[in-house]
């Protein structure tokens, strides 16, 4: 009798997953395949997007390495993704303020330091780059202002906005200012040594005088 009952028991258990296989069977396939696609996608983009970072490189290193390197790699923005166009940017940019087109160069660096899209640190670079390659016409206390921001926020660039801050004092012959901007920058505990060494000596000099 037990045996009747068993086989009894295992028939409605099968009648019963025929019914769920019957009534949910299609999504359970339906979740497999979005599983199977998701993954599929996933690989295909990663494939993709390493073509298209290696595209890049390449068609940037070319450009960069051309006789004329920052027309061809003004006519190679729109074809490089972020990362490359970002570098390409700063290269022309360098390659003005290098044939001492320094209006156009200044320009360039300050419109990466306002790019959104950028990571802070390249923009705040491109601050620093813009005062360091300005032309002789531009006012002192417009470039003294742009660093204000670098000079007070500790980082990689706190150090060279500091000293170049103290030459632009220098320079406007604001002694103080400068003796304040070479004692914040002696004082600063992680910088280069040549900067530290080089804000000593300033420091004596100008007591000198």
């Amino acid at each position: 009798m037990a045996d009747i009952f068993d086989e009894i028991n295992e028939d409605l258990k099968q009648d019963q997953l025929r019914k769920l296989w019957a009534r949910y069977g299609k999504y359970v396939i339906i979740l497999i395949l979005l599983v199977v696609l998701s993954v599929g996608a996933r690989q295909g983009y990663n494939i993709w997007h390493d073509k298209q970072t290696t595209t890049a490189a390449i068609a940037y290193h070319k450009a960069a390495n051309a006789d004329n390197s920052s027309e061809a790699l003004t006519g190679l923005l729109g074809q490089l993704n972020a990362g490359y166009a970002m570098l390409a940017r700063f290269d022309i940019a360098a390659a003005q303020a290098k044939d001492m087109e320094y209006t156009t160069a200044e320009a360039s660096y300050l419109a990466l330091s306002k790019d959104p899209d950028i990571k802070k640190l390249y923009r705040q670079a491109a601050v620093l780059l813009s005062v360091m390659n300005a032309p002789d016409s531009r006012d002192d206390n417009e470039l003294v202002a742009r660093l204000l921001g670098l000079e007070s926020q500790a980082g990689p660039w706190q150090a060279m906005a500091l000293e170049q801050a103290a030459s632009l004092a220098l320079r406007m012959g604001n002694r103080d200012l400068a003796t304040r901007k070479y004692e914040n920058l002696a004082g600063l505990s992680d910088i280069p040594a040549g900067i530290r060494q080089r804000a000593r000596q300033m420091l004596q000099i100008l007591e000198v005088r």
